[in-house]
């Protein structure tokens, strides 16, 4: 498909500029600076998963239309993306793992159906499953009222912690964690018990009790808060591989993110991006 395909003001985010030169916290005002609207809203949706900027050389400006797209779309609310934008999720690339789940935050309670859905389902990308449980904390956070019927899916999907991905469960107590959901503490135990956590990214189970306010410090020895060494030669391959990712998204994004921004609980539900754009 061709970019000439785009038309209007839509059109205007082929130019609209470098991601990594702009405010990384203060997205443009797309909907005042460029005039998108309501409208707008299928053309913003095409753009944002077309994969046709994926093969685009990494110098061309047009690289960064999509980002431009799906922050327009979070900012006009566009329930209508829910579904499509879930198709990105699985994008080997920081910029959908770190700024799918504020578009989300964005759009609303309406996406929870959806995503809790896709966390559920085991056919899906490693990627997009830690994705879219990062996608149900932000909105959690930016709509309290929707606090529990978000938390609910996450310990659903904890609950079968024998069959997920270590990195899954991982993923899903770090933003339980960052909830403060307590109500999970009996899953998190189980999960714990059974060794399917990563300690290295989100602490030992009596520092988790610690963090959810379940227990003082002074509750535990120092060799108690200390977490576990994997026990076999893969679960070390894997804390590696999880700790290099860490250390590439530090780096990685650019001036435009600042280091604070990159949860160290993250860095242990993605794998590395392999940099083949300078967006990247």
């Amino acid at each position: 498909m061709s970019t000439a395909s785009y038309t209007g003001n839509v059109a205007k985010l082929l130019t609209f500029g470098d991601c990594h030169q702009m405010d990384w916290e203060n997205w443009p005002d797309y909907p005042t600076e460029v005039g998108l609207q309501p409208e707008d809203i299928p053309e913003l949706i095409r753009m944002a998963i077309d994969r046709t900027f994926d093969e685009m050389d990494s110098d061309r400006l047009e690289v960064w239309a999509p980002i431009h797209a799906w922050r327009a779309l979070g900012q006009l609310k566009a329930e209508a993306a829910i579904v499509p934008l879930t198709t990105i999720l699985n994008k080997d690339l920081d910029w959908v793992w770190e700024e799918l789940p504020r578009v989300y935050s964005m759009i609303g309670p309406a996406a929870i159906p959806v995503l809790a859905d896709l966390i559920r389902d085991p056919s899906q990308d490693d990627s997009a499953r830690n994705t879219a449980v990062d996608c149900l904390k932000e909105i959690a956070i930016t709509h309290p009222e929707s606090r529990n019927a978000c938390v609910a899916p996450l310990m659903q999907q904890l609950e079968a912690f024998e069959e997920n991905d270590i990195t899954l469960n991982t993923s899903l107590i770090a933003n339980l964690m960052d909830l403060k959901a307590t109500e999970a503490a009996a899953a998190i135990e189980k999960a714990f018990a059974a060794e399917r956590v990563d300690e290295f990214m989100v602490g030992s189970w009596p520092s988790v009790q610690i963090d959810l306010g379940l227990k003082q410090e002074t509750d535990f020895s120092p060799d108690e808060l200390k977490p576990k060494v994997p026990a076999s030669l893969t679960d070390v391959k894997k804390m590696l591989d999880l700790y290099e990712a860490q250390m590439q998204q530090l780096q990685g994004f650019g001036k435009g993110v600042p280091a604070a921004k990159i949860s160290q609980k993250k860095a242990s539900q993605k794998k590395a991006s392999q940099k083949k754009k300078k967006k990247k």
